[in-house]
């Protein structure tokens, strides 16, 4: 189970960057298209397909560690109230789980709008707008030590 874990772990912690890349990458094109009055393409499209395809990756990695294989979030469950008293549990127990899945369900309803919007203008600002509270949110789940958790940024 420890090697899984570790394995699980690593894609988990490497799928971030792919993420913020592409969150960045996204955010930057929806800006450009509305300033220079571009139509929403294939280009802009694979990014923001590239974004939802990750974070949907890393929510499958997410819950498998939550529920199966992370050794914080069992001990959190062993003693639920100890943890809710515990920085480090409670931040993974209830932190970064509620502001990772806000942000996901967040970026699939803003993508899922978009597709919907016959203005183009408005198809690529709806975008914009819920990608860039969606990242907001992701970025304060991952554990940068500014909630009081540090990961590596790096996994080897």
């Amino acid at each position: 189970m420890g090697s899984l874990y570790n394995i699980i772990s690593f894609i988990h912690s490497w799928n971030r960057w792919i993420i913020v890349i592409a969150g960045l990458l996204l955010m930057g094109m929806a800006i450009s298209y509305l300033s220079n009055k571009k139509t929403y393409n294939s280009s802009l499209n694979a990014v923001a397909l590239t974004w939802i395809s990750s974070l949907h990756i890393q929510l499958l990695l997410g819950i498998i560690l939550y529920f199966f294989l992370s050794p914080l979030t069992q001990a959190a469950f062993n003693d639920f109230g100890n943890a809710m008293r515990t920085t480090g549990l409670r931040y993974w127990v209830m932190e970064h789980s509620f502001l990772s899945l806000l942000g996901i369900i967040l970026a699939q309803v803003g993508f899922s709008i978009s597709k919907r919007k016959k203005d183009n203008r408005k198809r690529i600002k709806t975008l914009l707008i819920y990608t860039v509270i969606a990242f907001i949110l992701i970025i304060l789940a991952i554990p940068f030590g500014h909630l009081g958790v540090e990961r590596p940024w790096f996994r080897v």
